[in-house]
Formats: C-alpha cells, structure tokens, sequence
C-alpha cells in the first residue's frame, strides 16, 4: 500500500471541541475539507478520534469512476495533514470507512475491469476482500471489531475471510439492497430498494426497520453510530439529514417514521450529501457550490 503525504490543510477542524459540545443540537457549524490540488474532495467517515477518510479526483470529470481518464486517489486527513493512500497497481482507490484503530475499508478499480473490495490495517496489512461469485465488490463500512459490510451480488457481513450473506429482499420483485454501515455496537444500515422507491433500513440485533420514504420520494440511509444516530437524504425534501436516537431493539416495523431530523446542508452550496458520523455527532460529507464544484465538509455541534 502506497501512502503520500501531502500539504497541511490550513484550517481550523476544531475537533477538540467536538467531543464536549451538545448531543442533538440541532445546529451544526461547517468547514470545507479540499485535498490540494484536486477538482473533488469526497469525505466518507469520521472516526471517533476525528480521522476523515475519503476519495478526491485529480482528473475527469466529475463522478467518472471506472473510466482510465479518472485518476481518484483515496485519502486520511488526521491533525490537519492529508495522506494519499492507493491500492498497489490499482487504477483507483476509493476509502468508503473507518474505525478508531486507523483500519480503513474501500474499493479499488483495477485493470481486469472490476471493482474489488480492501481492508488496510493501521500497521498496513492489506486484505483484498472479493465477495463470492461477484463481479463487483464494495467495502462500505468497518467498526472496532474489524467486522466489514458492503456488497457483491447482495450484502455482505466480513470477518477473518468469512463472508455472511445479507440480504433482505423478497425474491422475484426486483428489490436490491446497499449495506453501508457498522456502528461499533453491530447496528447495520443501508438502503433498500423496493416498489420502485429506494428506502432507507436499519437492522438492529433481530429488528429489521424499513422507514417510511419522507413525502413518497426516494430516501436513503447511508451512515449509523453506536448512539442509533442515523444518516441519509430525500432529494428535494431535507436535503441530507441527521435523525437523531433512531430507536433500536424493537419488533421488526415496515414504514415506521423516520423521527426528530434535522437538516445538514453546507451554507450557500446548492447540494450537500452527508457521508459518515461518529460517536459525538460529527458528521462528513460532500457539497457542490454554484460552479458544480465538489468539496468535502465536516460539520460539529
């Protein structure tokens, strides 16, 4: 595994305030995350400690993944500096997740035409992670346990090689799901895709939640802490939102609503996509200012 590091970011994160500040208040304050040199800086996780994992773009234009003319590098940012990570030989690598040891999970593109998942260690070990039978693997999320989730040709729980399969589609109805996060206490989150509408899930010891779409329009989950916090969006309604204490270990509920949400929406951007929260709500993402330009952000009470 390559790593390079890059300039400093000058700018206050203001990350130490972050673990004393108010839980549930529904007013967050914003910074901009730019990796130097990039046209698109893309954020996916905070870990508890504050490190920011994520993906920027040097070239292409924007969302080109899988095209050789799209250089996309991974990233960490921890204490203001950035550190370039690729997958050896990789055509891109993207990091999808962190956890509090520094272990990030991703994917990478490669030469033979497929998307393959990883798994680097702090100490960095790397681990290929191919779920069977797919052409394409996704690593979205890993928690303290090193427990990875993500997708093949359905959802995929990964410990020490051993791939479980998740899946909560009905067959014949052509439903797909996208597992995309593991709180550290094992809740699972993603978005489910079902009558023609995708919506947002969370799966809880034995609960299975499927949430009611807000207004009827699409509405993803993307993110979950170990507080039941979660993250997602409904385009063209709450734009990304946090719900806050989502409640868990409940019988299994079809359309139950998705309770006390506040918007997350970076100031003047005309779109902002919320990514990865922690344990003190601090929130990553992605916003596009009126150029179309993508930027990161982090957002903290």
């Amino acid at each position: 595994m390559k790593n390079h590091f890059v300039p400093t970011l000058i700018i206050c994160l203001f990350l130490t305030s972050a673990g004393v500040s108010q839980i549930n208040s529904p007013t967050f304050r914003y910074v901009a995350i730019n990796v130097p040199g990039a046209t698109a800086t893309i954020p996916r996780g905070i870990n508890n400690f504050g490190e920011v994992v994520g993906s920027y773009q040097i070239s292409g234009n924007p969302g080109c993944e899988l095209s050789a003319n799209c250089v996309i590098h991974g990233f960490k940012l921890i204490n203001g500096k950035f550190t370039r990570v690729d997958v050896p030989g990789a055509l891109q690598t993207e990091i999808h997740g962190v956890n509090d040891g520094g272990d990030v999970v991703g994917t990478y593109f490669s030469s033979d035409g497929r998307l393959h998942g990883f798994l680097l260690r702090h100490t960095g070990q790397l681990t290929h992670i191919d779920a069977p039978g797919a052409q394409f693997t996704v690593a979205n999320g890993v928690n303290n346990s090193l427990i990875v989730v993500g997708n093949g040709n359905t959802g995929f729980i990964w410990k020490n090689g051993t791939f479980t399969t998740f899946n909560i589609t009905v067959p014949n109805r052509g439903e797909s799901e996208d597992l995309l996060a593991i709180s550290n206490n094992g809740f699972l989150a993603g978005t489910l895709f079902r009558q023609d509408f995708e919506n947002g899930f969370q799966k809880t010891g034995a609960d299975l939640d499927v949430f009611a779409r807000i207004n009827g329009t699409d509405t993803h989950v993307v993110a979950v802490n170990s507080r039941d916090d979660l993250l997602g969006a409904a385009p063209g309604v709450d734009r990304s939102f946090v719900a806050f204490h989502e409640e868990s270990n409940e019988p299994t509920e079809t359309n139950e609503a998705l309770r006390n949400r506040v918007s997350i929406h970076f100031p003047g951007s005309t779109g902002t996509t919320a990514w990865g929260i922690n344990f003190n709500q601090s929130i990553v993402g992605s916003y596009t200012d009126s150029s179309g330009h993508t930027h990161g952000f982090l957002a903290v009470h």
